[in-house]
Protein backbone atom coordinates (compact mmCIF):
# COMPACT_ATOMS: atom_id res chain seq x y z
CA UNK A 1 0.00 0.00 0.00
CA UNK A 2 2.55 2.58 0.71
CA UNK A 3 3.94 1.25 -2.39
CA UNK A 4 1.18 2.47 -4.37
CA UNK A 5 1.31 5.68 -2.36
CA UNK A 6 4.75 6.76 -2.98
CA UNK A 7 3.64 5.57 -7.15
CA UNK A 8 0.98 7.99 -7.01
CA UNK A 9 2.93 10.87 -5.11
CA UNK A 10 5.61 11.04 -8.13
CA UNK A 11 2.51 10.64 -10.80
CA UNK A 12 0.94 13.83 -9.19
CA UNK A 13 4.61 15.45 -8.92
CA UNK A 14 5.40 14.96 -12.64
CA UNK A 15 1.95 16.16 -13.61
CA UNK A 16 2.53 19.34 -11.22
CA UNK A 17 5.50 19.97 -13.14
CA UNK A 18 3.80 19.45 -16.64
CA UNK A 19 1.44 22.01 -15.91
CA UNK A 20 3.79 24.68 -14.76
CA UNK A 21 5.45 23.97 -18.44
CA UNK A 22 2.42 24.45 -20.03
CA UNK A 23 1.51 27.80 -18.29
CA UNK A 24 5.15 29.11 -18.64
CA UNK A 25 4.99 28.26 -22.65
CA UNK A 26 1.82 30.15 -22.46
CA UNK A 27 2.61 32.91 -20.93
CA UNK A 28 6.51 33.45 -22.24
CA UNK A 29 5.20 33.12 -26.33
CA UNK A 30 8.87 33.59 -27.44
CA UNK A 31 9.90 30.32 -25.96
CA UNK A 32 7.89 28.71 -29.01
CA UNK A 33 9.17 27.57 -32.23
CA UNK A 34 8.85 31.51 -32.71
CA UNK A 35 12.79 32.29 -33.65
CA UNK A 36 14.94 32.58 -36.23
CA UNK A 37 16.88 28.99 -36.78
CA UNK A 38 20.57 30.96 -37.90
CA UNK A 39 21.95 34.14 -39.01
CA UNK A 40 20.68 33.88 -42.54
CA UNK A 41 16.81 32.95 -41.50
CA UNK A 42 14.56 35.95 -42.50
CA UNK A 43 11.13 37.18 -40.84
CA UNK A 44 7.96 39.29 -42.96
CA UNK A 45 6.06 41.52 -41.21
CA UNK A 46 2.36 41.79 -42.87
CA UNK A 47 0.00 44.20 -40.83
CA UNK A 48 -3.96 43.33 -42.40
CA UNK A 49 -6.84 45.46 -40.84
CA UNK A 50 -9.88 43.20 -40.99
CA UNK A 51 -13.52 45.45 -40.66
CA UNK A 52 -17.33 45.33 -41.22
CA UNK A 53 -19.66 48.08 -41.85
CA UNK A 54 -22.41 46.35 -39.81
CA UNK A 55 -22.40 44.85 -36.59
CA UNK A 56 -23.96 41.10 -37.26
CA UNK A 57 -24.16 38.65 -33.79
CA UNK A 58 -22.59 35.76 -36.53
CA UNK A 59 -20.38 37.59 -38.16
CA UNK A 60 -16.81 38.60 -37.04
CA UNK A 61 -16.59 37.60 -33.38
CA UNK A 62 -12.59 38.23 -33.85
CA UNK A 63 -12.14 39.78 -36.77
CA UNK A 64 -8.55 38.03 -37.79
CA UNK A 65 -7.64 35.75 -41.17
CA UNK A 66 -6.48 31.94 -40.27
CA UNK A 67 -4.97 32.06 -43.57
CA UNK A 68 -2.39 34.38 -44.91
CA UNK A 69 -0.20 33.58 -47.55
CA UNK A 70 2.72 34.60 -49.25
CA UNK A 71 4.26 33.64 -53.23
CA UNK A 72 7.58 33.28 -54.25
CA UNK A 73 8.14 31.76 -57.83
CA UNK A 74 5.45 28.72 -57.87
CA UNK A 75 5.61 28.33 -53.63
CA UNK A 76 3.66 29.97 -51.21
CA UNK A 77 4.19 30.45 -47.27
CA UNK A 78 1.60 30.59 -44.82
CA UNK A 79 2.02 32.86 -41.83
CA UNK A 80 3.59 31.01 -38.71
CA UNK A 81 2.88 33.89 -35.89
CA UNK A 82 0.52 36.38 -35.51
CA UNK A 83 0.68 39.41 -32.65
CA UNK A 84 -3.00 41.26 -33.05
CA UNK A 85 -3.09 42.47 -36.51
CA UNK A 86 0.42 41.65 -37.47
CA UNK A 87 1.06 38.25 -39.28
CA UNK A 88 4.77 36.73 -39.12
CA UNK A 89 6.29 34.95 -42.02
CA UNK A 90 9.39 33.57 -40.55
CA UNK A 91 12.43 31.65 -41.89
CA UNK A 92 12.60 32.38 -45.13
CA UNK A 93 15.33 32.18 -47.49
CA UNK A 94 16.23 35.33 -49.93
CA UNK A 95 14.38 35.98 -52.84
CA UNK A 96 11.02 37.92 -54.46
CA UNK A 97 7.97 37.82 -52.32
CA UNK A 98 4.27 39.07 -53.17
CA UNK A 99 0.98 38.60 -50.76
CA UNK A 100 -1.04 35.72 -52.27
CA UNK A 101 -3.99 34.89 -50.53
CA UNK A 102 -6.32 35.53 -47.65
CA UNK A 103 -9.39 33.86 -45.72
CA UNK A 104 -11.08 34.56 -42.50
CA UNK A 105 -13.89 31.40 -41.38
CA UNK A 106 -16.58 33.28 -40.05
CA UNK A 107 -18.69 32.06 -36.83
CA UNK A 108 -21.64 31.72 -37.49
CA UNK A 109 -22.31 28.83 -34.54
CA UNK A 110 -25.60 26.72 -36.19
CA UNK A 111 -27.26 30.03 -38.66
CA UNK A 112 -24.88 28.70 -41.89
CA UNK A 113 -28.20 27.24 -43.47
CA UNK A 114 -30.06 27.67 -46.81
CA UNK A 115 -32.77 30.37 -46.49
CA UNK A 116 -35.02 30.04 -49.99
CA UNK A 117 -32.59 29.61 -52.76
CA UNK A 118 -29.78 31.38 -50.49
CA UNK A 119 -26.95 30.33 -48.62
CA UNK A 120 -24.63 32.63 -46.31
CA UNK A 121 -21.08 32.07 -46.89
CA UNK A 122 -19.35 30.37 -44.13
CA UNK A 123 -15.85 32.10 -45.45
CA UNK A 124 -14.55 35.35 -46.30
CA UNK A 125 -11.86 34.81 -49.35
CA UNK A 126 -9.78 37.59 -50.30
CA UNK A 127 -8.78 38.04 -53.69
CA UNK A 128 -5.77 40.59 -54.11
CA UNK A 129 -5.80 42.35 -57.66
CA UNK A 130 -2.95 42.56 -59.40
CA UNK A 131 -2.08 46.25 -58.34
CA UNK A 132 -1.92 45.35 -54.51
CA UNK A 133 0.33 42.24 -55.44
CA UNK A 134 2.94 44.12 -57.06
CA UNK A 135 2.55 46.90 -54.34
CA UNK A 136 3.35 44.50 -51.99
CA UNK A 137 6.54 42.89 -54.35
CA UNK A 138 9.75 43.17 -52.46
CA UNK A 139 13.40 41.41 -52.24
CA UNK A 140 14.28 39.63 -48.86
CA UNK A 141 17.77 39.74 -48.04
CA UNK A 142 19.18 37.15 -45.27
CA UNK A 143 18.88 37.52 -41.94
CA UNK A 144 16.45 40.54 -42.58
CA UNK A 145 13.18 41.41 -40.63
CA UNK A 146 11.02 43.44 -43.53
CA UNK A 147 7.49 45.14 -43.15
CA UNK A 148 5.77 44.40 -46.15
CA UNK A 149 3.10 46.49 -45.60
CA UNK A 150 -0.65 46.97 -44.18
CA UNK A 151 -4.14 45.84 -45.95
CA UNK A 152 -7.23 47.69 -44.45
CA UNK A 153 -9.81 45.51 -45.69
CA UNK A 154 -13.41 46.26 -45.48
CA UNK A 155 -16.24 43.24 -45.73
CA UNK A 156 -19.95 44.73 -46.34
CA UNK A 157 -22.61 41.93 -45.59
CA UNK A 158 -25.48 41.81 -48.28
CA UNK A 159 -28.83 40.01 -47.16
CA UNK A 160 -28.20 38.14 -50.89
CA UNK A 161 -25.75 37.83 -52.97
CA UNK A 162 -21.92 37.61 -51.83
CA UNK A 163 -20.03 40.13 -49.90
CA UNK A 164 -19.02 43.37 -51.22
CA UNK A 165 -14.78 43.42 -49.95
CA UNK A 166 -12.61 46.26 -50.42
CA UNK A 167 -8.82 45.85 -50.09
CA UNK A 168 -6.61 49.17 -49.99
CA UNK A 169 -2.97 48.89 -49.63
CA UNK A 170 -0.29 51.20 -47.81
CA UNK A 171 2.86 51.29 -46.98
CA UNK A 172 4.43 53.93 -44.41
CA UNK A 173 7.85 55.16 -42.48
CA UNK A 174 4.92 55.26 -39.60
CA UNK A 175 3.27 51.90 -40.35
CA UNK A 176 6.55 50.13 -40.89
CA UNK A 177 8.08 51.79 -37.45
CA UNK A 178 5.23 50.55 -35.71
CA UNK A 179 5.29 47.06 -36.95
CA UNK A 180 8.92 47.05 -35.41
CA UNK A 181 8.09 48.78 -31.96
CA UNK A 182 5.05 45.94 -32.00
CA UNK A 183 7.39 42.94 -32.59
CA UNK A 184 9.86 44.05 -30.10
CA UNK A 185 7.04 44.48 -27.29
CA UNK A 186 5.62 40.98 -27.98
CA UNK A 187 8.52 39.22 -28.22
CA UNK A 188 11.64 41.45 -26.21
CA UNK A 189 13.84 38.31 -25.79
CA UNK A 190 13.30 36.67 -29.28
CA UNK A 191 15.95 37.20 -32.34
CA UNK A 192 12.60 37.96 -34.20
CA UNK A 193 12.25 41.03 -31.52
CA UNK A 194 15.95 42.14 -31.04
CA UNK A 195 16.40 42.67 -34.99
CA UNK A 196 12.92 44.80 -35.26
CA UNK A 197 14.26 46.57 -31.99
CA UNK A 198 17.50 47.57 -34.24
CA UNK A 199 15.44 47.84 -37.67
CA UNK A 200 12.72 50.74 -35.51
CA UNK A 201 15.95 52.44 -33.67
CA UNK A 202 17.06 52.87 -37.40
CA UNK A 203 14.30 54.48 -38.42
CA UNK A 204 13.77 57.02 -35.94
CA UNK A 205 17.59 57.85 -36.21
CA UNK A 206 16.52 58.85 -39.97
CA UNK A 207 13.53 60.82 -39.09
CA UNK A 208 15.20 63.19 -36.48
Amino acid sequence: MNRNLKIQNVINSLLRKALILFLVSLLLPECSSFGPKNESSSLIILQVNLVKDELLLDEFVDPRLQKVTLRKGDSTYEYSENSEHYYYFQNLKDGQYEIYDAVHLLNRGGSDTASGSTKQPDKIDIDFDKKAIEATRLNLEPGSVVFMGTFNIKVNFKFQGEPEITVNFSKTVEQEKAAFEHLYKNFPRNGWGQKAKSRAKFIQSIGQ
